[in-house]
């Protein structure tokens, strides 16, 4: 069953919930006009300009003094019981759009609206036009009570920040946001700590050595990091098999082994399962912690190939030892990827490096 976009979690339920409450908290606000106008456009509009749409109608039923309007919005952010999911999105998104020219008012005022929806996208802007007065903010956040105000110090300014705002700065110089994860390294917070871990995952794609520089230095500390963070943070350095990052992660960076690689049916229908194997003996002197991971050379429509990287497993390979590793996997369309009809190569990555291949063909 595949499920409803999420565009349509973003609906009358929502409107009126926002309607009840502002009217709560404003009784000049105008609920019938706000639900009539909102759902007069909303359905012929995708998830995150629904959640504008939402938010200039929010401005039009306020004060046009933003400060005023901004104080409304922070209340009902306030009041109990806490406005949460799709209807809390758009009072972060309120101060997005309405409140970049007055940072001295919006910032803090995240610090009560990131508790009931992510100011992530809403604080982008302001790290483009008011960078410093941004991070002395994110600073302080870093020290709050909340887990969601602290976590917004390391989400907030992740260089590559799915569907966020881009902000070139963030990607070319990554220096400020690494000194806002020093101060989250030991968050209490698993959901804080895997926001750092995401963060820098991002700054790897573009300063890798960077990062391994970092996590080696973390990693050395007494007591130790939490480790799930350190691997979540090098994920996709050690796809790509870069050295420092299995170093860090105490992986072998040169594997020292024999393999027999084969991947069966040769031929497979849309739908169907392929399975691959390897035998793997070592022919070191000493133990091999190996990073076992394998990449799919999709066919695309123009007759090219873009290959992906899956995640297979980790093995602690004795020295002579012989192991047999079995992966199925089913060769189906799905929402970011379509199988054409041709032949699929298959690469088997162990510590990093491609040792072996072997190929399918798909029947569409």
């Amino acid at each position: 069953m595949v499920a409803p976009p999420l565009k349509d979690m973003v609906d009358r339920t929502v409107v009126e919930d926002l309607a009840a409450r502002f009217s709560a908290v404003e009784p000049a606000f105008d609920a019938t006009s706000f639900v009539s106008d909102v759902m007069d456009v909303l359905s012929d509009l995708e998830l995150k300009p629904r959640i504008e749409a939402i938010a200039r109608h929010i401005a039009a039923c306020l004060s046009d003094d933003y400060r005023s309007a901004l104080a409304t919005v922070v209340a009902v952010a306030r009041v109990e019981p806490p406005v949460g999911g799709f209807a809390a999105w758009p009072l972060c998104t309120f101060v997005e759009v309405f409140g970049v020219d007055d940072p001295e008012v919006s910032l803090p005022a995240m610090e009560q609206l990131t508790k009931r929806a992510s100011c992530e996208f809403a604080i982008r802007p302001f790290l483009r036009d008011h960078r410093e007065r941004a991070f002395a903010q994110l600073v302080e956040f870093t020290e709050n009570d909340s887990a969601d105000v602290r976590r917004l110090a390391s989400e907030g300014t992740r260089p590559r920040l799915p569907w966020g705002m881009r902000v070139a700065r963030l990607i070319e110089d990554p220096q400020p946001g690494l000194e806002l994860l020093e101060r989250l390294r030991r968050d209490p917070s698993e959901t804080v700590r895997r926001s750092v871990a995401n963060h820098l995952n991002d700054v790897a794609k573009d300063h890798p050595e960077v990062v391994v520089a970092m996590l080696r230095r973390w990693s050395a500390e007494a007591p130790s990091i939490d480790p799930k963070m350190i691997s979540h943070a090098l994920r996709s350095l050690v796809k790509r098999g870069h050295p420092g990052a299995l170093d860090v992660l105490g992986f072998a960076s040169d594997a020292s082994v024999d393999v027999v690689f084969a991947v069966t049916p040769n031929v497979v229908d849309l739908g169907d399962h392929i399975e691959l194997t390897a035998d793997l003996r070592s022919t070191a002197a000493i133990d091999q912690r190996l990073v076992i991971d394998f990449l799919i050379h999709h066919l695309n429509a123009s007759g090219g190939t873009s290959p992906k990287v899956f995640k297979w497993t980790t093995i602690d390979l004795g020295s002579g030892e012989t192991v047999t590793l079995r992966k199925r996997r089913q060769i189906e369309n799905m929402s970011t990827r379509t199988y054409y009809e041709g032949t699929h190569r298959v690469e088997l990555q162990v510590a990093g490096s491609v040792i072996a291949d072997a190929a399918f063909e798909v029947v569409v």
